[in-house]
């Protein structure tokens, strides 16, 4: 297995995020590119109800980065777009974009890398999608792999 060395001195497993659909510009997302990325930590409680640290990148300067309308640009037809986010064990989750647009909410959507300052343990990561404040984390999908937009026709 491959590793990247982060400056911060964290290893993480290499592996790519692919972000595709209706974007203007695809992406493919290393850790090293996420690392340049803003950063922001959160405190969350996982499906046990314990309390974590989580690390990474805000979902919105992903999609941001990809070209994805938001802002003054998401009303009309792309109040109809999604996001389709695919683990690498084939879970599915969907999130409508004014849910994920910091422009429509507070609401902190981060891809995360770390959990308690280290990277996120097998079966989670290397990247994890984590939704503060919702009630029950069954969106927080582990191993998360390719970010999709589409529109309902």
């Amino acid at each position: 297995m491959s590793v990247i060395l982060l400056a911060a001195g964290i290893t993480l497993r290499a592996q790519t995020l692919t972000v595709n659909g209706l974007v203007n510009k695809p992406l493919q997302l290393t850790a090293a590119d996420l690392s340049k990325m803003p950063q922001q930590t959160i405190t969350a409680a996982d499906k046990d109800g314990k309390t974590h640290q989580y690390s990474g990148v805000p979902l919105f300067e992903i999609l941001k980065a990809a070209g994805v309308p938001s802002g003054k640009e998401l009303h009309g037809n792309n109040l109809a777009k999604y996001l389709l986010a695919q683990a690498s064990d084939g879970y599915k989750v969907v999130f409508a974009l004014p849910e994920i647009d910091t422009t429509f909410n507070n609401r902190v959507f981060l891809l995360t890398t770390l959990m308690d300052g280290k990277p996120l343990p097998a079966g989670q990561g290397p990247y994890r999608l984590v939704v503060k404040d919702e009630k029950r984390p069954a969106r927080w999908i582990r191993e998360l792999t390719t970010l999709t937009i589409g529109e309902i026709k």
